[in-house]
């Protein structure tokens, strides 16, 4: 498998993946509200962990959304000694704090039996790409610091070209082992989720999503019944017969 597939191709892989996945289970699902939103409510019993591993997970993302959505912003953070100091710290710590939580949900997660053999081994796997990002993500701030300034560099015009549907792989074949693998261990986590049990959370939120955006259109479609049945003009073409 090359680099090119790694970086250029995979990444669209695994989002048509993540997308045709979600929407294959809410397919299956729809009928069943209300166990879909029991399954939802078992999957982050399960899989959330506490407090601080969701805010550690929330505070890396929006970290790194940070970075491709206000990169000019970043830079001129970390133009200071100290602001950057702080910014590095502080997802320094994050990435600490995720990674005990992640050990925790890990260990609860071996310990759980009573679900398919699927599911089990899809849980487990997306965890083991969520350990691979972690560590990598540790391993990058200790080993390759001040990663909030290259990798605005690098990193933010690589993934904003996937998103322009022109990727330009270049940007990434050049850096480190562990920063290609964060990268790569980012979309296979996105491939995988479908099958675990966190995608009932997806399949949930775009049922509640299709509902809410679904009304304005079903209270059209039944203003429109009231006024046809109302002023249907097929009495007056052809009137019954006494």
């Amino acid at each position: 498998m090359t680099s090119s597939f790694l970086f250029s191709t995979f990444p669209y892989v695994a989002v048509a993946l993540l997308i045709a996945g979600t929407l294959v289970r809410y397919i299956l699902a729809r009928r069943e509200p209300e166990a879909m939103t029991a399954q939802a409510g078992e999957a982050v019993a399960a899989l959330a962990g506490g407090k601080a591993w969701c805010l550690s997970l929330l505070a890396l993302f929006l970290l790194h959304l940070a970075g491709l959505v206000f990169p000019r912003s970043i830079l001129s953070w970390d133009s200071s000694t100290a602001r950057l100091y702080l910014l590095e710290g502080a997802a320094l710590v994050a990435g600490i704090v995720a990674l005990v939580g992640w050990a925790a949900v890990m260990w609860q997660n071996l310990r759980r039996t009573g679900r398919s053999a699927v599911t089990e081994l899809s849980d487990t796997v997306f965890l083991a790409l969520l350990f691979i990002g972690i560590f990598s993500g540790l391993a990058i701030a200790v080993g390759e610091r001040w990663g909030s300034m290259w990798g605005t560099i690098t990193l933010t015009p690589y993934v904003l070209s996937l998103f322009r549907g022109n990727p330009a792989p270049t940007f990434i074949y050049g850096l480190p082992f562990l920063v290609r693998l964060h990268v790569f261990s980012a979309f296979a986590a996105l491939a995988i989720l479908p099958g675990t049990r966190l995608s009932s959370v997806l399949v949930l939120g775009l049922h509640r999503g299709l509902e809410l955006f679904g009304r304005p259109f079903a209270a059209a479609e039944r203003m429109a019944g009231d006024w046809v049945r109302k002023n249907n003009p097929a009495g007056r073409i052809w009137p019954e017969e006494d």
